[in-house]
């Protein structure tokens, strides 16, 4: 895969997430409890 279309891909998972933690609040309260579930575990 060349470096432009991995950048696009990042990018356009990147707008996907983000459009889905601001517009789909359930899913977005599920995905902030599981990574604060895994900061906390990792945390030194």
């Amino acid at each position: 895969m060349k470096l432009r279309n991995y950048l696009i891909l990042c990018a356009a998972g990147s707008l996907l997430t983000v459009l889905t933690l601001v517009l789909v609040p359930s899913v977005g309260v599920t995905i902030e409890s599981e990574l604060i579930a895994f900061l906390s575990t990792n945390a030194n």
